[in-house]
């Protein structure tokens, strides 16, 4: 009687300890350290420029089309600057410095008088 008795204990802890065991997620602990294989999705400057602007503006269509077009036409000379590795830092700051004048000068026009405060703040507070 004591044997059947404690086969029938035996029997029912390996059965609850099964179903408990069964809930922890092990999959988490392979993967948890391992670095995320995908790539980040690359983003347009331009896109991503023009965005930034329509919000912190509040630009209407036409704006934002003008805008647009004025960052895709200096997209060349931007992109020369991230990839010509030979220029100093100094000389990288002023391309960069003459690169964002012509853009105000030419966004500029296009603006409310209220957008133009708002953009003419947001240029000066740029460091370069």
């Amino acid at each position: 009687m004591k044997l059947r008795a404690s086969f029938i204990v035996i029997v029912f802890a390996f059965l609850f300890s099964t179903e408990v065991s069964a809930q922890v997620d092990r999959r988490i602990a392979p993967n948890q350290y391992k670095r995320d294989s995908r790539k980040p999705e690359k983003v347009d400057f331009v896109e991503q420029s023009t965005e930034y602007l329509t919000k912190a503006l509040t630009l209407d269509d036409f704006q934002k089309a003008a805008i647009k077009e004025i960052i895709e036409g200096e997209r060349e000379s931007i992109m020369n600057l991230n990839t010509n590795r030979d220029m100093s830092a100094d000389e990288r700051r002023d391309k960069a410095s003459a690169i964002s004048a012509r853009i105000y000068k030419k966004v500029l026009p296009l603006l409310s008088k209220e957008q133009a405060e708002k953009y003419t703040k947001m240029e000066e507070s740029k460091k370069f």
